[in-house]
């Protein structure tokens, strides 16, 4: 009968120990924010019973890296990658529609801001779960512009006319991104505002030669031809001097001010980034999006997988996770992207529900054929032609459209299979 318990028992610990564990590869996490991923796993583990093991990727080969698992059949269960990739690879047949697959996608999602799925989202599949947020935000020197005799910019026109004053007193504004290869987070904040996009709705067309993108696009140019903001500067330091009153940043320059800028202290705000009216409705969209969890097709724990990512962007989960980064790595700041979670972080109320605003009022690229790569260089090209070589804005955009709508000829047809196994698979 001993014989027989301890057999038991052997043999139990044999099958354990070879459960296969929930393999997430996420990207572009310090070893910090790592390790207290590993450590925050362990709940996952007591509630459902499955290890979880993490590798971390670079976003410079996070792209390759998933390809080439995908192509081999070596993938992982879960993958975290950017936004616009997950589609890529749902297309592909690589990861699955999470929106087709799990009855309960709707209850997940419902506390997520629904401006983050344009990215993870092709002909209604969702391929993608945002778990965190970058948000687009602006900070504002508040003595600087008491001194001006103004409290607060909330439109771009308004903008025009603070500009000229605050430059007689040595003081400036920035864009986000200057003449970079981000260039399009700044565009793409001007033409939304004004309804337009990348993509006409259908995506069958470029949303760049739109009346509303040419008018978006001309206004952009028209603040460093005619109002003369720099194409480059060193945020943080130009900030601090006051060379810099008005600038548009991540949410992470707020925790670089508020430890490394102790000589600006109670001298500025962070603010939602001026907008547009379109008709009554004051428009402030600008970039705001996260990175996405998807579950690989042939992972063969796709329901442990879906657990995880309910998990894992669970209020408690998200808020522990927050946190936890914001307590052991001096300097850094994790905004959920489940917005109750956001409510929870040890910062003040007003900060929060303006971070909460402008995640709900932001957008990101919208999803479509031609990789972000060429389109946003599209616009990368376009803004250096008007700015730097006087070309005509309008004329400059055109083109750029021009570019565009070959690609996406190009692309359509390249996409037809896998457009039609995706609209098959939905019974459509």
């Amino acid at each position: 009968m001993k014989k027989t318990l301890i057999l038991a028992l052997v043999l139990i610990l044999s099958v354990l120990s070879l459960a296969k564990p929930l393999e997430v590869w996420l990207t572009g996490l310090t070893n910090e924010e790592l390790s207290i991923f590993r450590e925050i796993a362990t709940d996952y583990t007591k509630q459902y019973g499955v290890e979880v093991v993490f590798t971390n990727l670079s976003w410079s080969d996070f792209e390759n890296r998933f390809i080439l698992a995908a192509a081999s059949g070596e993938a992982p269960d879960i993958g975290g990658m950017g936004p616009l990739f997950a589609p890529e690879l749902g297309l592909r047949g690589a990861v699955i529609d999470l929106k087709a697959t799990f009855p309960d996608f709707d209850e997940v999602v419902a506390n997520l801001p629904p401006g983050f799925f344009t990215a993870l989202t092709y002909k209604g599949a969702v391929f993608g779960i945002p778990y965190n947020a970058n948000i687009t935000v602006a900070f504002q020197r508040n003595d600087i512009l008491n001194d001006l005799g103004i409290s607060s910019i909330n439109t771009w026109e308004e903008m025009k006319k603070v500009l000229p004053k605050a430059q007689a007193q040595g003081s400036n504004m920035a864009l986000q991104f200057g003449l970079t290869e981000n260039v399009y987070a700044d565009l793409n904040m001007f033409m939304w505002q004004r309804g337009a996009d990348d993509y006409t709705p259908d995506l069958s067309r470029s949303g760049f030669d739109t009346p509303e993108s040419i008018a978006a696009f001309k206004e952009y140019v028209s603040f460093y031809v005619d109002y003369h903001i720099p194409k480059e500067i060193p945020f943080f330091q130009a900030f601090s001097t006051g060379e810099l009153f008005y600038m548009l940043q991540y949410q992470n320059m707020y925790t670089n001010l508020k430890i490394a800028a102790p000589q600006i202290a109670g001298k500025w705000s962070m603010v939602q980034v001026p907008g547009t009216y379109q008709g009554d409705t004051l428009v402030r969209s600008a970039s705001a999006g996260g990175a996405a969890l998807t579950i690989f097709k042939t992972s063969k724990m796709k329901n442990e997988a879906w657990n995880f990512i309910k998990w894992i962007t669970s209020p408690r989960i998200q808020a522990e996770f927050s946190i936890r980064v914001m307590n052991q790595i001096p300097g850094s700041i994790f905004i959920p992207a489940n917005r109750e979670a956001v409510l929870n972080i040890d910062m003040p109320k007003e900060d929060l529900e303006l971070l909460l605003k402008a995640a709900d009022e932001g957008k990101i690229s919208t999803y479509g054929l031609v990789a972000p790569r060429l389109r946003r260089r599209y616009l990368q090209f376009a803004a250096q032609k008007a700015i730097l070589q006087g070309e005509d804005p309008e004329k400059a955009i055109r083109e750029a459209a021009d570019e565009h709508n070959t690609e996406i000829k190009r692309k359509e047809v390249e996409y037809a299979r896998f457009i039609a196994n995706l609209l098959k698979e939905q019974g459509k």
